[in-house]
């Protein structure tokens, strides 16, 4: 049996609001989830419940009423009776054939257990008073009357008809168990109690809720019934194992086995050992005197540094090598080469500029001047003018990044910045 968790709704009575001698009032019995497993499937597919989910639901608030103790005793006893008012018997209706016009193949999510409360969380129920101590606390409570829309405008949702004179004079109670359990044990209460025309209308409506999952009339798919419950692919660890060690006997000593790593099954002291020889291993290969790799790097303006330790982190002298493609990416617009404008081809794309006089012929325009733009060498303050693709491309890298938009993606440097 699932210890039952308490709910923030369980610390007060439902209907007077009392938070002392409360008593909670099980609307399902839990022996339902031990049914035939044909059964439970049946309740889990129509509730929208999963596979194995049944006795879950009956250790939760859904399925329970907290009572102060003598209204408890008075519900138990069927002093009075909740049901589902006309407006949420249409709606469960409705549930239900969202899942009757499903297809055997159609694995979609179906529509929760919870879709037809309302937005606060509550479901509202036709408060029936049978004794007197009922009535009376009726009066006591000052329940709310029903509305136009929970009476469906005064038509019985099954046959249509108009309803029985007084029918609106029920008062509603406003709580957070499921119509489906309110359903259940309402149906029980009416069976010890004798009925009126006026109840009778709502006792059709509690029949016809329970007749779905009693008579079977909406079948689950087989693909349903053969789904793992819930929890049973759980492993339980034993005490030992989810502590996080093994424990052996002395006569077990030396024969557990475990995993090497490369797919070989070794003894636990041979483990052990083939650990610490690669620990040894590992610590051997450490150079004592080696400088600490977390600490800042040495300035060359540092007396104390030596050459030796600052060399590496000077410029190379060596002219920085640039590409073709690289200038090309870098200044598109760069200017022309000196002998462009003396090669045929660009004498033949624009003729040189010749002023104009009378006996000239047509006019020629000028050649546009050089664009200017920065030299692919020139050094560009990346930290104070980053790239247009830090700023758009949130600085992901891009397939047509060159060796400068690497340099500063990684180290935040130029490749062609001046010596410091």
């Amino acid at each position: 049996m699932l210890k039952y968790k308490m709910h923030p709704h369980d610390r007060k009575c439902v209907m007077s609001g009392a938070t002392i001698q409360l008593a909670r009032a099980r609307l399902i019995p839990e022996e339902a989830a031990d049914e035939e497993e044909h059964e439970v499937a049946t309740k889990e597919w129509m509730f929208g419940l999963p596979r194995g989910d049944l006795r879950f639901y009956l250790a939760s608030p859904a399925n329970g009423m907290i009572l102060r103790h003598d209204i408890c005793n008075m519900y138990c006893h069927g002093e009075f009776v909740l049901v589902p008012t006309f407006k949420t018997y249409l709606d469960i209706m409705k549930f239900m054939r969202g899942i009757n016009n499903r297809k055997d193949d159609d694995r979609s999510p179906r529509r929760p257990l919870t879709v037809l409360a309302s937005p606060n969380g509550f479901y509202r129920y036709v408060f029936i008073a049978y004794s007197k101590a009922a009535r009376a606390l009726q009066e006591q409570l000052k329940l709310q009357a029903q509305t136009d829309e929970d009476m469906n405008g005064g038509i019985h949702p099954l046959d249509g008809n108009p309803c029985v004179p007084g029918s609106n004079l029920l008062p509603i109670l406003e709580c957070y168990p499921h119509p489906f359990s309110i359903s259940v044990y309402a149906d029980k209460a009416f069976s010890m109690r004798r009925r009126t025309p006026i109840t009778d209308q709502w006792y059709t409506l509690t029949r016809r809720i329970l007749e779905h999952w009693e008579q079977q009339l909406i079948q689950p798919p087989q693909w349903f019934i053969d789904e793992p419950k819930l929890g049973e692919d759980d492993d339980e660890l034993s005490a030992t194992e989810a502590s996080g060690y093994w424990l052996h006997s002395s006569a077990d000593k030396g024969t557990a086995k475990a995993w090497a790593g490369n797919g070989v099954m070794v003894h636990v002291d041979d483990y052990k050992e083939h650990c610490w020889k690669r620990i040894d291993l590992w610590v051997n290969s450490v150079d004592p005197d080696a400088s600490d790799p977390d600490a800042p790097l040495p300035s060359i303006k540092d007396p104390n540094t030596t050459h030796l330790h600052t060399n590496t982190f000077q410029r190379s002298p060596l002219q920085l090598r640039r590409s073709h493609r690289i200038r090309a990416k870098a200044c598109p617009y760069a200017r022309p080469s000196p002998d462009h404008r003396t090669s045929p081809r660009a004498t033949a794309q624009c003729p040189p500029y010749a002023p104009p006089s009378p006996d000239s012929g047509p006019r020629t325009l000028p050649p546009s001047p050089p664009r200017k733009a920065a030299y692919a060498l020139r050094y560009r303050d990346v930290v104070r003018d980053p790239p247009a693709w830090a700023k758009r491309d949130g600085e992901f890298p891009t397939p047509t990044f060159s060796s400068n938009d690497w340099a500063y993606f990684c180290h935040r440097i130029a490749l062609n910045a001046p010596p410091a």
